[in-house]
């Protein structure tokens, strides 16, 4: 049976910079999570919230909010991203730091931001979206392959990047 919150458009906005401390704390919630469950995506306290507070200035972080005001999801979407994919690569929609609130998993959220992603991407004029992922993720592979991601290859990040140093970078076509 579908959730139907799975059905509701998602009213994403853009983040501001006192959201920045909010977002790095879910964040690092989600990161001690990774850790304690082996997983090497993310390490906690390596996002500074001066870093993000920039990028919310630029309009890269949306998030969802419920009428509390609480954050229930965010995501970075940038237009170029050549840390990951190198300076000759093609403007598209990529998409980095997807968090869904672990209270609220389980609901099609994720997949919703996706979409929200995705709409962004194409008003852009834009035909494709991207993301990467930790190469040992098995199950975060596994759930953007179900979300229409293809693998395209394997990588090695730059030594900036700490919570792991290979990872798979996807694509999907709009």
């Amino acid at each position: 049976m579908v959730d139907s919150r799975a059905l509701e458009p998602l009213d994403m906005v853009p983040a501001t910079t006192a959201d920045a401390a909010p977002l790095i704390a879910l964040r690092d919630g989600l990161a001690r999570w990774m850790v304690a469950n082996g997983i090497r995506q993310w390490l906690p306290g390596e996002y500074p919230v001066a870093i993000l507070a920039r990028e919310a200035t630029r309009g890269e972080w949306y998030v969802r909010r419920e009428p509390t005001g609480e954050v229930v999801a965010a995501v970075r979407l940038v237009w170029r991203d050549p840390d990951f994919w190198g300076e000759g690569e093609i403007e598209a929609g990529y998409v980095h730091g997807l968090m869904v609130a672990p209270g609220h998993r389980g609901h099609g959220l994720g997949a919703r931001v996706l979409a929200f992603c995705a709409e962004r991407t194409r008003a852009r004029g834009l035909d494709r979206q991207r993301l990467d992922t930790a190469a040992d993720n098995r199950a975060l592979r596994k759930y953007y392959a179900e979300q229409g991601f293809t693998e395209l290859r394997e990588t090695t990040l730059p030594p900036q990047f700490h919570g792991t140093d290979r990872v798979v970078l996807m694509e999907k076509l709009l």
